[in-house]
């Protein structure tokens, strides 16, 4: 486990068994109803989420699947695993979005390998990490255009995309609205954090 992991971790976020390989990990979780991600031989356990935070990523999925039509989108939710084969990781987003044809990898389970958008909920317990390491494990993705963190908290987003040279930038909302260009959506903050929760 790599040092900035380590310090990453919290009560909730703590190593339950090391030295597993891939398989091991996947036949782990199909075991348990608790979620874990897996890095590198570790296999973490991830805390439970808030009821907004779950809300937040109902909203989002529900905002943004109904402007992205099947099969040239799809939109899973934070039960599906994503592979992050650079840095032997697998983690689960909170949202990813394919634009074409998914590809998983089907090992005692599926893991997808192609996301094209990946969005993040920021709570208090998680944050830290999502956007540190976390962050650059997703960016090694080869498909991945487009990353968002929504703050659980206020209504807040920061949006990274992927530029021509390969660098990815932040990019601000204007007016409230949040613009995908990825997957050509769009989101209102307003929708997103209604005024009474």
């Amino acid at each position: 486990m790599e040092t900035s992991d380590i310090s990453m971790l919290t009560e909730e976020r703590a190593v339950v068994r090391t030295g597993a390989t891939v398989e091991d990990y996947m036949i782990f979780e199909d075991a348990t109803e608790v979620r874990h991600e897996f890095h590198n031989g570790d296999i973490i356990i991830m805390p439970g989420a808030s009821p907004f935070h779950e809300r937040l990523i109902m909203r989002l999925a529900y905002i943004l699947g109904n402007q992205l039509p099947e099969p040239e989108y799809t939109t899973y939710g934070s039960g599906l695993k994503v592979a992050v084969p650079t840095y032997n990781r697998i983690l689960y987003p909170d949202i990813s979005i394919v634009r074409g044809e998914p590809v998983f990898i089907q090992q005692h389970g599926y893991q997808l390998t192609n996301p094209t958008v990946i969005i993040e909920i920021l709570s208090p317990s998680t944050a830290g990490y999502d956007l540190s390491d976390k962050f650059d494990y997703y960016r090694s993705i080869p498909s991945l255009e487009e990353i968002a963190f929504f703050e659980q908290q206020m209504p807040s987003v920061r949006l990274f995309r992927l530029n021509t040279q390969g660098r990815w930038e932040l990019v601000e909302p204007e007016n409230g609205l949040i613009e995908f260009t990825a997957i050509q959506a769009t989101v209102n903050l307003a929708e997103v954090y209604p005024s009474n929760r």
